[in-house]
Parts: structure tokens; C-alpha cells; sequence
């Protein structure tokens, strides 16, 4: 490949990059086309090839630029699911606790029932063995049924030393 060809080759190179961007393609005009009244920019062998490898190094650059964007815009994108998610699960849990919350407070207020509940039995019983021993006692006296719980102290002793009954009401 000649000298000549190559160069066309890289400015044909230069337009098909400058199409893929939006951009028109440059011209190349040979000498023998040239008309005086046509506008036309001539560069020598250097800036010519200056010119190609800046548009190609420009054309680069730009490419690259939105490849980065294309790959910025697909992070954001992810990183709003992962936001959306993360706060999808965080509500769970705020409504998972809060529902938590309410349960340990049934239970609070069922154990505090069941605590007053067991307190009350226990008195009742205790209220009931004392019955019982007034009872107890009292039959130990010989009282009868009726007058158990009349005499707040027991007559054992006194009975005993002076037989008393009290049910009969004399002492013998």
C-alpha cells in the first residue's frame, strides 16, 4: 500500500468514526477537482497528520466518555433497586418489630393477669388452711360446728383445767 492509499485509508477511518458519533464526514478533494470558487482547507503532510490523529484520538476519548456514561447511568440504576429494596426490607423489619412489640405487651399484660390471678388463689388457700386450723382447733377443744370462729382465742387450755364445755354453758 502506497504512502497515498494509506492516508486516504486513515481519513476514511477518521469518517466512519465520525459518523458512528453524529458527525458529518470530512471530504477529501484531489488536486485535479480543485475550483476557485469553492471553500477549501489544504494541510501539508504534517498537519495532515496531526489532524487524523487528533480527530482519531478526539473520537476515542469521546467513545470511551460514553461507554462510562452508559456504565454510570447503569450503576445508578442498580443502585436505586438496591436502595428500594434495602428499604423495602427495613420497613419489613420496622413492621416485623413493631408487631414484636405488640405481642411482648400481650404478654406482659397476660403474665401480669395470671400473676394477680396466682396471687389471689394463694390467699384464698391460705384464708382457707386458716379456717381449717381455727377448725382443727377448735375440734381439738370439743367445739361444736356452730362456734367455730365465735372465740377469737382457743379455751383448750382452760377447758382442759376446768372442763368447760361451752356448748353446754355451765361449768360442772
Amino acid at each position: 500500500m502506497t504512502e497515498k492509499q494509506r492516508k486516504e485509508a486513515e481519513w476514511e477511518n477518521i469518517n466512519v468514526l465520525l459518523m458512528m458519533h453524529g458527525l458529518k464526514p470530512l471530504s477529501l478533494v484531489k488536486r485535479t477537482d480543485m475550483k476557485e470558487n469553492v471553500d477549501l482547507i489544504i494541510f501539508d503532510k504534517q498537519l495532515s497528520q496531526t489532524m487524523r490523529e487528533n480527530l482519531k484520538t478526539m473520537m476515542e476519548e469521546t467513545s470511551r466518555q460514553q461507554n462510562m456514561i452508559q456504565e454510570l447511568i447503569e450503576t445508578n440504576k442498580q443502585l436505586k433497586n438496591e436502595l428500594q429494596q434495602q428499604q423495602s426490607r427495613a420497613a419489613d423489619q420496622e413492621q416485623r418489630a413493631n408487631d414484636l412489640e405488640q405481642i411482648m405487651e400481650s404478654v406482659k399484660s397476660k403474665i401480669g393477669e395470671m400473676e394477680d390471678e396466682s396471687v389471689n388463689r394463694v390467699c384464698q388457700q391460705q384464708n382457707k388452711i386458716k379456717e381449717l386450723q381455727k377448725e382443727h382447733k377448735a375440734l381439738q377443744c370439743g367445739l361444736p360446728k356452730w362456734l367455730i370462729g365465735k372465740e377469737s382465742t382457743c379455751l383448750c387450755r382452760r377447758c382442759k383445767r376446768h372442763q368447760f364445755y361451752p356448748w353446754v354453758g355451765k361449768i360442772p
